[in-house]
């Protein structure tokens, strides 16, 4: 089957009730069971499994089976091209074998005999621009750490190297190990870190230049929707229409069509056809919101990258400051890019082009949060002189994980080709397992999971991924059923706490006294003031030079609360004391707020105790400020598990998880259930490019493991709108020789 006629077949939500082109009086599940009821044996009626299934696999289904997706010509066509600038890299790969003659014996770090070819070919490539497709667990950190350490030995400035990655923590890691191989303290001159914490220091650090506040404060999404939710109330747009959006959902809307560069009406016309009529009332919110922001001095996660892109296009002094700054570039995750970081890198890097970039366009999983793939599939169109590089060997998984994975992405119809390989010798072949009901499919996992741990496997060695939190449930009930410890990803981070909002809020307003959210939030403590109280205090406080002084307020029986906490702010404010100091003034302040709301506070003020010894590390209160806002504490609170049976403290716990939380981790043995059509891939993959990112996003689930990899799926399940029963049409593409299948034979 050609591309677009591989493409063109899709997926329908109910799976079924397209009439036969041969006869309109049949139905596409019709043509099913007949098919197979001739290949397939009949399950017993006593449901009784069968006990001979080895040669009955997926792969004897028909794709033709699932209903096809419309194709726009003008999708056919970006398609097209995207292939074609994919085909021709194969062009471009390096010769591997004069690399490996560089002379690296007058360096401290023999690059030629610590990396692979390919990895080297990477490191080695500095004066050009390099694209390194770095297929799962093939080592790209190594990469990324080697030509920080290669440039550094050539004599590079530190200073002039940037590396942005999508966690602090990458960040840090990467550099100490730069600091570990070359014993070069150096290195910490290097900048390195997110694309919003990098934002933010350079905003900062150029605030006049760009005409910005240098007291700006950062808020965090829930910030950004509780100002959404006061505007939208004050808008009466809560009691107008009880249809009108939530915060949460008005605030993803704004920030897609941000992060997209795309207008509040395409995004909602393209993906919330069902607020059409509220368009008019969507912007006026953004308005709203975009002056409450300014007014406040406050910039919120998208602004950080805006404000910088926008002054790299705006403003040619600072976009020759930013280029001649950082002349060695490189980019992680490179797929997870959005349009705005990505003319951010294009900008910086637009002199001198010494720009890498790491990624795997085959791990590209996070559209609903602005990231393109096309970034990285479009990069050699942008930079036709680039080397590229593919990492294929893989240091993860056995060989049979990726015959397996290989499969799922060799029928990918947007993407760089690639073959991952290991020299990992394994006899563990991935297992398709078909279950009666979602019951029996828990039954089955914990079932192979116990057996795991009675082999000495690890607890915290294995994993359930879900493509949601539902299909969990009764995953979850089992292992508490049999005692088995585990913890749910997700939950409250330490810094989304209630009390833990409330005095880093104090502090910002030591720092930032127009911070509007802040004084919403504080002054909810003080009796008498409602909302629209707050808003008239909030007025007055930006309209006074004297930030803490209410005299304006003093005939209100809620002045002398508003007076103490403006004393205690004021004091707070104090430059003679440290962070420390002005968290421990705050605390005095907050302590008997806080006891006479809560009943469990003495143990809150744990929290607190945390945060001031956090803050301990920091001597500038932005910084503090800045990192607790884009990179704050990952303690979580969401241990949904069992008491630790024995060994429990050492072995660790299940980990149970979505896919998106799981990219970059790995396991011994990973088990992915309801592989479902509908299930996974999601019933709301309703056009190519997403089915293409379901596609991605079931080869992250399975590349994730080590060594045992588990597909379940129930007979099927009933939704409030559909009906599954068809197995994942990923599976059905994938060869039998690439599993082994047990189970349920017949499908109904």
């Amino acid at each position: 089957m050609g591309l677009i006629g591989r493409i063109r077949r899709g997926f329908s939500k109910e799976n079924q009730v397209e009439p036969s082109k041969h006869d309109p009086g049949i139905n596409r599940n019709e043509l099913l069971d007949r098919f197979l009821g001739q290949i397939m044996p009949r399950e017993p009626e006593n449901r009784t499994l069968s006990a001979n299934l080895e040669n009955v696999g997926f792969n004897e289904l028909s794709t033709d089976i699932f209903p096809a997706l419309p194709v726009s010509t003008k999708l056919e066509k970006k398609i097209s091209e995207l292939q074609r600038i994919a085909g021709s890299i194969e062009k471009r790969v390096p010769d591997l074998r004069l690399i490996t003659h560089i002379d690296f014996s007058r360096l401290k770090v023999n690059y030629a005999h610590t990396l692979n070819p390919a990895q080297l070919a990477g490191v080695v490539s500095t004066d050009k621009p390099v694209l390194c497709i770095a297929g799962a667990g093939s080592g790209k950190t190594r990469i990324i750490v080697h030509r920080v350490s290669y440039l550094i030995e050539k004599g590079v400035d530190p200073r002039a190297i940037l590396l942005l990655t999508f966690t602090r923590k990458a960040a840090e890691e990467m550099l100490q190990r730069v600091e570990t191989l070359l014993q070069d303290k150096n290195v910490g001159k290097v900048t390195g870190g997110t694309f919003h914490s990098f934002s933010s220091h350079v905003l900062r650090k150029y605030a006049n230049m760009l005409n910005l506040p240098p007291d700006f404060t950062i808020v965090d999404n829930s910030d950004s929707e509780d100002i959404i939710d006061l505007i939208r109330t004050e808008l009466k747009f809560n009691s107008k229409d009880q249809r009108f959006p939530k915060k949460g959902r008005i605030y993803d809307i704004i920030s897609y069509s941000r992060n997209r560069q795309s207008t509040i009406r395409d995004i909602v016309l393209r993906q919330y056809s069902g607020l059409e009529e509220k368009i008019p009332d969507l912007e006026l919110i953004h308005s709203a919101y975009t002056r409450y922001k300014k007014a406040s001095h406050i910039l919120d996660f998208d602004d950080l990258m805006e404000d910088l892109n926008e002054s790299l296009k705006t403003n040619p002094k600072f976009r020759e400051i930013m280029q001649d700054t950082y002349q060695y570039i490189m980019v992680d995750e490179f797929q997870d890019t959005n349009a705005v970081q990505n003319e951010i890198v294009m900008a910086i890097a637009g002199k001198h082009r010494r720009l890498m970039v790491v990624g795997d366009d085959s791990q590209s999983i996070y559209a609903f949060r602005g990231a393109d793939y096309e970034n990285i599939l479009r990069f050699p169109q942008v930079f036709p002189e680039c080397v590229v590089v593919k990492i294929e060997e893989n240091y993860r998984s056995n060989q049979q994980i990726l015959d397996f994975t290989n499969c799922i992405i060799d029928h990918a119809c947007i993407g760089y080709r690639k073959k991952l390989f290991t020299r990992q010798v394994s006899r563990h072949m991935p297992v398709v397992h078909r279950a009666f009901g979602q019951d029996d499919e828990a039954v089955f996992i914990v079932d192979r999971i116990m057996e795991l741990i009675e082999t000495g496997v690890p607890l915290n060695q294995i994993a359930v991924l879900n493509r949601a939190d539902w299909h969990n449930r009764y995953i979850q009930a089992e292992l508490s059923k049999r005692g088995i410890p585990y913890v749910v990803v997700g939950g409250f981070r330490f810094n989304e706490r209630m009390h833990v909002r409330d005095v880093v809020a104090f502090l910002r307003l030591t720092f930032n006294p127009y911070d509007a959210v802040s004084w919403h939030r504080v002054l909810k403590y003080i009796g008498g003031i409602g909302q629209i109280t707050a808003s008239n205090v909030i007025s007055s406080i930006q309209s006074n030079s004297n930030r803490f002084s209410f005299d304006a307020f003093k005939q209100k029986k809620f002045y002398d609360e508003l007076h103490e906490m403006g004393v205690m702010l004021s004091k707070a404010s104090q430059p003679v004391y440290s962070l420390a100091q002005k968290l421990d003034i705050i605390r005095d302040y907050y302590t008997p707020l806080l006891k006479g709301r809560e009943d469990d506070y003495l143990q809150r003020m744990q929290d607190i105790e945390v945060l001031v010894d956090l803050s301990k590390k920091y001597k500038d209160i932005d910084r503090f400020l800045s990192d607790f806002a884009l990179d704050p504490p990952s303690k979580r609170i969401a241990d949904q598990g069992t008491p630790l049976i024995d060994e429990g403290e050492e072995a660790g716990k299940i980990t149970v998880s979505t896919v998106h939380s799981a990219k970059g981790l790995e396991w011994y043995a990973v088990f992915i259930p309801h592989a479902l059509d509908g299930m996974f891939p999601s019933n709301r993959a309703t056009d190519i490019e997403e089915m293409e990112e379901e596609r991605r996003l079931f080869y992250v689930a399975c590349s994730r493991a080590k060594e045992e990899l588990y597909i379940t799926l129930p007979r099927n399940i009933y939704s409030y709108d559909a009906f599954f029963h068809l197995p994942s049409r990923f599976l059905v593409e994938i060869d039998r020789d690439k599993y082994i299948f047990g189970g349920l034979a017949r499908f109904e």
